[in-house]
């Protein structure tokens, strides 16, 4: 039988070991590089969505039309979706979603008067021209029985 060795690098390499530290760095290099790599693929392959960048974002701030101060936990809701938003503690909201031509938006009280009353329920219908949509809703108190 014949001893056949094959030697793929030579033994001068093996001499020639980087610090571990390095060899970590150079791995965590060299997978970023290949999961950008891989992004762009898939992007080059797929394209972006037909409708990636047409969005608009609905924003404004509900007050009490009697005390003119921010109302907390109203529901703001876009009639005809599943896209609501509940008003933080100063009344502000928004909400990002697709373009429409139009939008009827439904303020609502869900919780009666623990954000400081009941409000009567409103609904506002609003174009938007450019990407963004500003809105101040005042509401009015709702009549206790």
């Amino acid at each position: 039988m014949y001893d056949v060795s094959i030697e793929v690098f030579p033994k001068e390499v093996d001499k020639m070991k980087l610090p571990q530290n390095i060899r970590k760095a150079l791995r965590t290099v060299f997978r970023g590089l290949g999961v950008t790599a891989v992004s762009f693929i898939f992007q080059a392959c797929y394209g972006m969505p037909p409708d990636w960048g047409d969005d608009v974002t609905i924003r404004g701030t509900v007050k009490s039309e009697k005390t003119r101060a921010g109302i907390h936990g109203i529901v703001v809701s876009i009639e005809g979706t599943t896209f609501y938003e509940q008003t933080d503690f100063d009344g502000f909201f928004s909400i990002y979603m697709p373009r429409q031509d139009y939008y009827t938006v439904k303020f609502e009280d869900i919780d009666g008067p623990e954000n400081g009353g009941s409000f009567k329920q409103q609904t506002k219908k609003i174009t938007t021209l450019e990407g963004e949509s500003s809105l101040s809703v005042y509401l009015e108190e709702a009549d206790e029985e």
